[in-house]
Formats: C-alpha cells, structure tokens, sequence
C-alpha cells in the first residue's frame, strides 16, 4: 500500500512495486484516473481519497498490506512557510492517523516513512550522517521531524516494525515543482533573455532519482531492518551547475543570473553520508546526467502533451 500515491514520489513508488509483480493498492488525489491506472501495474485499487478519511479504515482491512510506505503529506517548504497550520494538519496529522490504522488493522504491516533531508536544516557537517543534530529551518522540516517522534512511538511503545527515510532532493519524470522542472520552465520560456534564479547558485544539493527511492526502500526491505536511513547519491551538485547542465541539454542560450538572496526556510548546503544505506547493498542505478537528460525528455513531452 502506498499513500500519497497520486504524489511524485509516490507515484513512481506504486510503479516500481507493481511493476515488480508486486500487487498495488494506490491510495492518494488522482487527477485522471486513467493515466494513473495505466502506471500502476498489477493494480489491486486505486483509492482516491484525502486523509484522513474514514474510508480508509475499510480499505486497510480489506487490503491486509504487507507493506505500507506512508508518502502522503505536503511537499512545499514555501508553502509551509506561508500557513505552517495547514502543513501541520496535512503531514504530522495525516501521519498519526495512518499509524493509528495499522495499529489496530494491521498491526504485521512494516511501515515505512518517507521522511526529509529537511530535518537536519543547516547542517555542521558534510557530509550529513543520521546521527547530525536536527535543526530544522522551515515548518516542513519541523513537522517532518514531528513524523519520525511518531513512527519511533508506534514502533517502541506499540511494536509496529517501522523504518524511517530521509529523502534528500528527489527528482525525476512527473516532478512538476522545485528547482530542476523550474530550470526547465525558464529555459523553456520564449518571452525573456535570461534564466534568473534565487541565492548565489554555490549552493548545493544531493540529487537521487525517483526510482532509486523506489529501489531503496526494496533494499531495506529485503534486509528487513528499522532505523534511519539517509537516501541520496552521497555527492554534493552547486545550483549553477545544475543550471548550466540544464541549459545545454535544452539548448538555450540564455544567460543565467542569480539574486543572491536565499528564500526563507532553503538550506544553503547538502549532501548525505550514505554509508549506513550502501552497508546493505544499495547503489544509485540512474546518475545525475542520465537523470537529467530522461527528465528533459519528459519536459519536451510534456510540453507536447504526450507525458506520462
């Protein structure tokens, strides 16, 4: 089962696990149910709710799920800033309800919970171990850490058999937000000269594909051990690097500019210590390049209305 199934990261989630003959049941916000049907493979359903939703109890029980991989929740840290409440209600409390369920309907159900980069906020080190203090600089990255003080209960006090991920910059085909689908955007725009772009672009980010998430999560399983685990490539890619590969893999000729002034609640640098994640056997299949020329193949396709 996966939550947050109509998400990104949980949509390429669902996809892996089916189509590993893995069987689905996709709950989540679908804007076509279609194009989401033909994702999915070997579908048991696809539950479009928001939760928490008292359908989802019925759901549960009648699925018996194995796994539970819990994606659902907000993805903004900008947003979050703006109405922090809302962030909460959507991702600490939507989290306490889904382990409230498998505790009473499914108490054999490993859980697992996609949790963020964002909770080690500025970090005093890098390369970033689990064990760095977290210091959240945004709502999103509090009420992420909030999840994991939840998941850590429901394992210790109500033996669930949980793990938690912290996710550093995900990014790959259906990504229609953050940094890499904005570079496309402005590349892409016909009506300026130049691509303009918030901080000093020294600032850096650990970039993973979707599906090596995906793939992650396979590993931990088949190991079958809890704890945290960072999920990331181990290295370290500058927003002006980004930028210029981007814009030569679009083809533009427009020069790139930055403000020099960081958004509030942006961490100017990451990059993850993953070791803990490699002792059990897990490498990135796709590396950054390759990720970046499938994702621009799916911008143009997008573009042309043809994506998937």
């Amino acid at each position: 089962m996966v939550t947050g199934a109509g998400g990104f990261l949980g949509s390429h989630i669902a996809q892996y696990f089916g189509e590993n003959g893995h069987k689905i049941a996709a709950v989540g916000r679908f804007n076509t149910t279609s194009a989401f049907t033909s994702l999915y493979p070997n579908l048991w359903k696809l539950c479009g709710m928001t939760l928490p939703d008292a359908r989802f109890i019925d759901v549960i029980k009648e699925f018996t799920p194995d796994l539970l991989v819990h994606c659902a929740g907000t993805a903004s840290v900008s947003d979050s800033v703006l109405d922090p409440y809302g962030d909460f209600q959507r991702t600490v409390e939507v989290c306490a309800f889904t382990l409230e369920a498998v505790r009473k309907h499914a108490p054999a159900c490993r859980f697992i919970l996609l949790s963020s980069a964002a909770v080690y906020g500025n970090p005093l080190q890098l390369p970033i171990p689990e064990e760095a203090p977290c210091k959240p600089v945004s709502p999103y990255g509090y009420h992420k850490l909030m999840c994991e003080s939840l998941v850590e209960e429901y394992g210790r006090l109500h033996g669930l058999n949980t793990a938690i991920l912290r996710i550093f910059s995900a990014y790959g085909e259906r990504l229609s937000k953050q940094v890499v689908y904005d570079l496309c955007c402005k590349f892409s725009k016909r009506d300026c000269d130049e691509v303009k772009l918030d901080g000093t672009g020294t600032e850096t980010r650990d970039f993973i594909h979707a599906r090596d998430v995906a793939r992650s999560i396979e590993y931990l399983c088949t190991s079958n051990i809890d704890g945290i685990f960072n999920v990331a490539s181990g290295a370290q890619t500058s927003i002006g690097s980004l930028a210029l590969t981007l814009k030569e893999m679009m083809k533009s000729n427009k020069e790139i500019c930055f403000t020099g002034k960081s958004r509030a609640g942006d961490p100017l640098y990451w990059q993850a210590d993953i070791t803990r994640l490699s002792a059990i056997g897990f490498t990135q299949s796709i590396l950054l390049e390759e990720g970046l020329e499938r994702y621009c193949a799916w911008f143009s396709s997008l573009a042309k209305g043809v994506a998937q």
